[in-house]
């Protein structure tokens, strides 16, 4: 019996479609299952208790003083000689008062250090060719990040005054160096590199020399 033309291009369709169904169902069937794994999250060192500086309240966010150039007082210069670099350290006049009668600094001391690129001078010094960056450290009751930062938070802004970055991590690992006291002198430091400069300049009021006692720059 002859069949339509259409009716046997129906019936192969069919079986085309139905054998397409059947080899894709024994695909999915052989074919093992995979899982995607969850993005995980690392909390960053120096963080407390989930805190980090950028989510920390406004007062406890170290600002930049744009005054400081007219209004602190220079105490110290220290020269990096092996990075090359020339810091200038500033401190505001109440805190540089109290340590007059006090080898610690104070709640509500400012510090704040201007790194420049330097070239060797003539003198044997390294003469500053360029301000790069700003670093502003102070210090209150009750600022404590964790257990290696003292009662100290830092910022660090660019010379115009723009923040570049607030987090306390790298500042509280280098800090912890000159925690407690220096090799020599048997003095507590504080975190501070230059409380020996510091307290100079607040006995002799004069402005203090250095090299770095590391003979580096971390904070370029």
């Amino acid at each position: 019996m002859n069949r339509p033309k259409w009716f046997s291009r129906l019936i192969l369709g069919c079986l085309s479609i139905g054998l397409a169904i059947a080899v894709t169902h024994f695909t999915r069937a052989e074919m093992p299952y995979v899982q995607t794994a969850s993005p995980s999250y690392e909390t960053p060192y120096g963080e407390a208790d989930g805190e980090t500086a950028e989510t920390a309240p406004a007062s406890q966010q170290v600002s930049f003083p744009s005054d400081y150039a007219q209004n602190f007082v220079q105490y110290a210069t220290v020269d990096c000689p092996n990075s090359r670099i020339v810091r200038k350290m500033f401190v505001n006049p109440e805190a540089l008062s109290a340590l007059q009668s006090s080898d610690m600094p104070s709640s509500g001391t400012v510090l704040v250090m201007e790194t420049h690129s330097a070239q060797p001078g003539s003198d044997g010094r390294l003469t500053p060719t360029r301000l790069n960056n700003v670093f502003v450290r102070e210090k209150r009751d009750d600022w404590q990040v964790n257990e290696d930062s003292g009662d100290w938070r830092s910022a660090w802004y660019s010379p115009s005054g723009d923040l570049v970055s607030n987090s306390q991590e790298s500042c509280i690992g280098c800090h912890t160096m000159v925690r407690d006291s220096h090799p020599e002198r048997q003095r507590q430091r504080d975190y501070t590199f230059t409380l020996p400069a510091l307290l100079a300049a607040a006995q002799t009021g004069q402005l203090q020399h250095q090299e770095t006692e590391f003979g580096t720059s971390v904070c370029r």
